[in-house]
């Protein structure tokens, strides 16, 4: 996505995320409701997950480098207009510069306002999706660029930098083809790491299916039961108990 696309994509996933939150202060018992794919997790939990990630980031754009996180508590407001408030600061910061301009981040490759663009569009869309799965019925499909992009981050930044080793094997690999975007990948597991390239080839197993499906899977919200395989399944077992961000 462009750099645009990331300040829209967080200002309305974002948006979606205040809605269900300003709809369980009306309905107290929400904030009780299960997300299932997170055991453990509840609406009320998701929701103060994000207020205090929009707080940090945001607070930390304006001090130019990061601020304590034990100082980041609830201020004397409904969690619901806490995390209204945060996001709006949020986006009124990363809006105010340009995606070029440099900036702390916990990405030592990239350090500039580009940055928390992406990682804060990708939070909020894949927390509005947890929320929404919170409540009866399918949540809204997260667009296949935006999941393309989701999976391209994990793989540029995520793994390679706050998890190195947690995918690390003896050159398996594993192919996956998102079928209604232009999205395609071939991991290939090193004793080091994982190497990844975006690339079509015959690998030990592949999956395929559509890009927000594949996204779910990387980031452990589904199985690969929702994905058509071929090949050693046993590789997309493994990668959903071992890859937990």
């Amino acid at each position: 996505m462009t750099q645009q696309g990331y300040a829209e994509c967080l200002a309305a996933q974002g948006g979606r995320l205040v809605e269900i939150a300003n709809a369980a202060e009306r309905t107290p018992g929400d904030w009780q409701r299960q997300i299932p794919e997170c055991p453990g997790w509840d609406l009320e939990g998701l929701i103060g997950h994000c207020a205090g990630v929009w707080t940090f980031v945001g607070s930390s754009i304006a001090a130019g480098g990061p601020v304590d996180r034990d100082s980041i508590i609830q201020p004397d407001c409904t969690l619901a207009q806490w995390h209204a408030d945060a996001l709006d600061r949020l986006v009124a910061e990363l809006t105010a510069r340009q995606p070029s301009d440099p900036l702390w981040s916990f990405n030592p490759r990239d350090q500039t306002v580009g940055f928390w663009l992406r990682r804060m569009a990708n939070e909020a869309t894949m927390h509005r999706w947890d929320a929404e799965s919170a409540f009866d019925g399918t949540p809204a499909r997260i667009d296949p660029g935006a999941a393309v992009d989701g999976i391209d981050e994990l793989f540029d930044f995520f793994l390679p930098v706050r998890q190195p080793n947690v995918f690390a094997g003896n050159g398996e690999t594993i192919h996956l083809h998102a079928n209604d975007a232009d999205g395609e990948w071939v991991i290939t597991r090193t004793p080091d790491g994982i190497e990844v390239e975006r690339a079509h080839r015959k690998s030990d197993v592949a999956a395929r299916g559509p890009a927000q499906n594949l996204l779910l899977f990387v980031w452990g919200r589904l199985g690969p039961e929702r994905l058509e395989t071929f090949g050693k399944d046993e590789l997309l077992t493994e990668w959903q108990q071992l890859v937990r961000i």
